[in-house]
C-alpha cells in the first residue's frame, strides 16, 4: 500500500494518539451498547478461566509461581492464593486462553477478553479499590486498542504465521493497566513502548498442537502487566512505537497497514459490540461447521449411522489452522489436539447431537464412534470463500453425503454468538454457570453472587470483592 494512507498521522505516533484516548475517556463518555456489551464479555471471561484452572500446563504453572514467592498482590484464580500481579496475570492469561472458548472479534482475529481482562484484575487487585466504572473504562480503553490494530493489518496472521493477536494482547492490556495506574500520557506511552519490546507468538504452537498456545497468552498477560507497572515506576519507553522508524508497523508488518481502520473517530466509535462470544470451547474456525451440523442434528434428525461421507469448505486461514494437516486433524490425540480439529468438532457434535466442555474432556475425544467418523470428514478451501473472506474466519459450506444416496448441504455465514447471532447477558450468565459447576470451582451460592454483581457491574465500589468470590 503506498505510503500516503500514512501522512496524515505521520507527525504524531498513533501510539500517542491511543495514550490520549485511554487517558480523557470517562465511563459517562462511553456508549450504553458498549457499557453492556463489556458487562457480558467480562463475565463470560471469568467463566472460561475457572474451567482453565485444570487445564494441561496450569498446574505446573502454578506450582512455579508458588515456587517463585513475591508480594501477595493478586488472586490466581481458582486456586485461592495470591502472587505478585505479573505472575497472577500469567496464570489467569493462561487458563483464560485453555480452551479456546473466550470471546473473538472475527474482523481484528484477537481474543477481545483473554488478552485484556487478566492484565486488568491483576492491576486492579494490586492497587485496590478499582470500581466496576473504572474496570469497564480501562477494559474498552485496551479492548478498543486491539481490535483497532487488528483490522488496520493489510495481512492476516493466519497467512503470515505471526499471531498477531497476542500482539494484541501485550499492547492492548498495557494500555488498560496503564488506565487503571492512572498514569499520565508520557506515562502510558512508555508502556506501550516497554510492551513493544516483548511482543511475540507464532502459529507453529498451534500447528503442532502444543499447551504453549494458552501458555504463551499468559506471556502475554504477564509482559503487559509489567510494562504498566514499570512505566508508573519511572521507566520510559520509546514514543514512536508504531510507526516509528523501526516501529511495530515497520518490523512486523512491513508498513503495510490501515491507518484510517486504526484511527478514524477513535473515541466516538467503537468496534467493540462486533465481537463474538463462543457458544462451543473450539477454535472459532471450527464454529461456522459445528454450528451446521447441529443444524442437521436439530432440522433434519441426522445421526451418525446415516453418514457416508463429510465435505467442509473452508477459507485457507480456516484450513491452515484446523484442517491441516488432515491426518492429524481426523486423529486428535488430546484436548489440546482437538481444540484445533474441525474434522474433530464435526464429528463429535454429530456423534453426540451437542458439542460443550464434555465433548472436549479425553473420553469423549477417546469414543470410538466420534474418532471412526473424524475420519470420514475431509476439508478443501474453496475459492469463492476465499475471495469473500480472505482475511481467514468466514462462512463455511457443509456437504454430508447419506449412506441411502441422499445429500444434505448448508452454508454457515454466522455461528452461534456471532454479532449477527447475538449473545444476551442472560446466555452469558448460562455460560459462566456451566464453566463454574464443571470446574467444580465456586458453590452456587456463589456463582449467583457474581453473576449478579457483574450484572449490575457499574455499581460495585471494589471489583476486588468480586474477584474474592473467584479465588
Amino acid at each position: 500500500m503506498p505510503l500516503e494512507h500514512k501522512q496524515t498521522v505521520r507527525n504524531v505516533d498513533a501510539a500517542s494518539r491511543f495514550a490520549d484516548f485511554a487517558v480523557d475517556l470517562e465511563s459517562n463518555r462511553i456508549p450504553r451498547e458498549v457499557v453492556d456489551c463489556t458487562r457480558k464479555l467480562i463475565l463470560d471471561q471469568l467463566g472460561v478461566m475457572l474451567v482453565g484452572r485444570s487445564a494441561a500446563g496450569v498446574p505446573e504453572l502454578v506450582q512455579t509461581v508458588r515456587e517463585w514467592g513475591g508480594a501477595p498482590e493478586a488472586t490466581i484464580l481458582g486456586y485461592g492464593f495470591k502472587g505478585p500481579a505479573p505472575h497472577a496475570a500469567l496464570v489467569n492469561g493462561t487458563m483464560a486462553r485453555a480452551h479456546d472458548y473466550d470471546a473473538l472479534h472475527e474482523r481484528a482475529i484477537v481474543h477481545i477478553t483473554a488478552g485484556s481482562l487478566p492484565q486488568c484484575l491483576a492491576i486492579a487487585e494490586r492497587r485496590g479499590g478499582v470500581s466496576g466504572a473504572e474496570l469497564i473504562t480501562a477494559l474498552v480503553a485496551g479492548m478498543e486498542f486491539m481490535i483497532r490494530l487488528g483490522i488496520s493489518y493489510e495481512t492476516s496472521f493466519l497467512h503470515t504465521g505471526r499471531v498477531t493477536t497476542l500482539h494484541q494482547a501485550t499492547f492492548g492490556g498495557a494500555l488498560a493497566g496503564a488506565k487503571l495506574l492512572k498514569l499520565d500520557r508520557r506515562q502510558t506511552v512508555s508502556a506501550l513502548g516497554l510492551a513493544y519490546g516483548q511482543v511475540a507468538g507464532n502459529l507453529q504452537v498451534t500447528v503442532e498442537g502444543t499447551v504453549l498456545v494458552r501458555v504463551l497468552q499468559g506471556f502475554a498477560a504477564q509482559t503487559a502487566v509489567q510494562s504498566a507497572v514499570l512505566a508508573q515506576r519511572g521507566l520510559v519507553g520509546p514514543e514512536r512505537v508504531l510507526q516509528g522508524e523501526f516501529g511495530y508497523f515497520k518490523a512486523y508488518h512491513d508498513d503495510r497497514y490501515d491507518a484510517q481502520a486504526l484511527l478514524a473517530d477513535l473515541g466516538t466509535r467503537f468496534e467493540i459490540p462486533d465481537v463474538s462470544i463462543k457458544y462451543y470451547p473450539c477454535c472459532f474456525l471450527s464454529h461456522f461447521a459445528i454450528d451446521g451440523m447441529l443444524k442437521f442434528v436439530r432440522e433434519e434428525k441426522l445421526r451418525a449411522g446415516d453418514v457416508e461421507k463429510i465435505l467442509v469448505r473452508v477459507t485457507q486461514g480456516t484450513y491452515n489452522v484446523v484442517c491441516s494437516p488432515p491426518e492429524a486433524k481426523r486423529d486428535p490425540r488430546n484436548a489440546q489436539d482437538a481444540l484445533f480439529s474441525l474434522p474433530y468438532g464435526v464429528a463429535a457434535a454429530l456423534t453426540h447431537g451437542r458439542f460443550g466442555l464434555a465433548q472436549m474432556t479425553q473420553a469423549a475425544i477417546d469414543d470410538p464412534a466420534a474418532r471412526a467418523l473424524a475420519q470420514r470428514v475431509t476439508t478443501v478451501v474453496d475459492a469463492e470463500l476465499e475471495r469473500a473472506h480472505s482475511r481467514g474466519i468466514g462462512p463455511c459450506i457443509l456437504e454430508v453425503t447419506l449412506k441411502d444416496g441422499r445429500a444434505l448441504q448448508c452454508r454457515v455465514d454466522s455461528c452461534k454468538g456471532h454479532p449477527k447471532n447475538p449473545t444476551s447477558f442472560d446466555d452469558c450468565a448460562d455460560k459462566f454457570r456451566d464453566c463454574a459447576e464443571f470446574a467444580g470451582a465456586l458453590t452456587p451460592q456463589a456463582i449467583d453472587q457474581v453473576i449478579e454483581r457483574v450484572r449490575n457491574l457499574e455499581r460495585e465500589a471494589d471489583t476486588g470483592e468480586i474477584i474474592a468470590l473467584m479465588g
